[in-house]
């Protein structure tokens, strides 16, 4: 780049660090963190090297030099991966009512049991919004009743319980009869708070239902204190950064392990099935992308905008999903806005 300023010249440097950081985002989808960890950080920041890269694009459009037209390549070759974070606000599909059943996934954070919402009713609000919104069938993360179970307007359930009672769990619960209900085993743990699933009696059909939670990244008080206010002194940001790099480490290579079992008991299911639940990941990760792999995201389909589901430090993350077999349409796709938990609640309408 002879004709670049000094400047250019290092903003170039940085651009080409950004678009390689861009091209390795586009991979990590399709590269187990088992096999290759740090190619998950990369997924995880996929929006950042995107929106750098597209200033880049408009910098350079401006000064109407060369490295425009590598930003725009790239650019354009992971229009897969940009569509994987944006809805489509189309019309509703003109699903008969008959034909159409309701389904809603929420994570909520034990009921606020910790009082982290400095509010008084959280519980009885996030059960209000259950019974207001009476969708057919609701799944729940991070479930917990130590004492009673809530009073829900359900027939039928399934409470995943753990070796406690007062251990948080998950939950399923549906108008439809349940006929069958179990836990998907990763490796032998006896724990029911990664994944559960229900056959329930369907209009004439029966359907799989799983509620999946995968693991979460669990920082500690010292790492969301380094995130929030990080110390600029050489020894607090490489013990800063050593914690958070470990952690995401541990919960990207456990959640590939969760994904292998959980799609390995999805593709031997004798029904129709639909996923719903917190994945603690991004569109443009391994975990999802396993996932999600034969079957239709809500969200895309009927969703708008970004359509971030998670309330914590971090923007625009969407980490829950309703996912489905292509035997059903989207008919609709919301995502509420109450502040009951670190997630937000959403909901969809799927008919035949």
């Amino acid at each position: 780049m002879k004709n670049l300023s000094f400047i250019n010249k290092i903003l170039f440097f940085i651009n080409s660090l950004l678009l390689v950081g861009q091209i390795l985002s586009y991979l990590s989808p399709f590269v187990s963190p088992s096999i290759f960890w740090p190619i998950a950080f990369f997924g995880l920041l996929f929006p950042v090297f995107f929106i750098l890269n597209l200033l880049f694009i408009c910098y350079w459009l401006i000064l109407m030099k060369k490295p425009f037209w590598a930003n725009l390549i790239v650019l354009l070759i992971g229009m897969n991966s940009i569509e994987t974070l944006i809805g489509n606000s189309e019309e509703e599909n003109a699903i008969e009512k008959e034909n159409s059943f309701s389904i809603m996934s929420y994570n909520v954070r034990l009921f606020n049991a910790y009082n982290w919402i400095k509010k008084e009713g959280v519980k009885n609000e996030i059960f209000d919004l259950f019974n207001h919104m009476n969708t057919d069938i609701l799944c729940i993360q991070e479930f917990y009743a130590p004492k009673q179970l809530p009073k829900l307007d359900y027939p039928f359930q399934h409470i995943g319980l753990q070796n406690k009672k007062s251990q948080w769990h998950m939950a399923i619960y549906s108008k439809f009869n349940q006929i069958n209900k179990g836990t998907v085993s990763i490796k032998g743990e006896r724990m029911n708070n990664t994944c559960i699933f229900s056959d329930m009696v369907l209009k004439g059909d029966t359907i799989r239902i799983y509620n999946i939670h995968l693991a979460s990244n669990w920082f500690d008080k010292r790492d969301l204190a380094f995130m929030e206010n990080p110390e600029i002194s050489k020894k607090a940001i490489k013990k800063g950064v050593f914690g958070i790099v470990k952690r995401l480490k541990y919960s990207f290579q456990k959640r590939a392990i969760q994904v292998e079992v959980i799609k390995q008991h999805m593709e031997k299911s004798p029904y129709t099935i639909i996923v719903c639940g917190d994945f603690n990941d991004t569109p443009n990760s391994y975990a999802y992308n396993r996932i999600s792999e034969g079957l239709e995201d809500a969200f895309l389909n009927k969703g708008k905008g970004i359509g971030s589901t998670f309330l914590g430090k971090i923007p625009f993350l969407r980490i829950d999903y309703i996912l489905h077999s292509t035997k059903f349409k989207t008919n609709t796709f919301t995502t509420h806005q109450q502040k009951l938990s670190d997630h937000k609640a959403i909901e969809s309408s799927l008919g035949f």
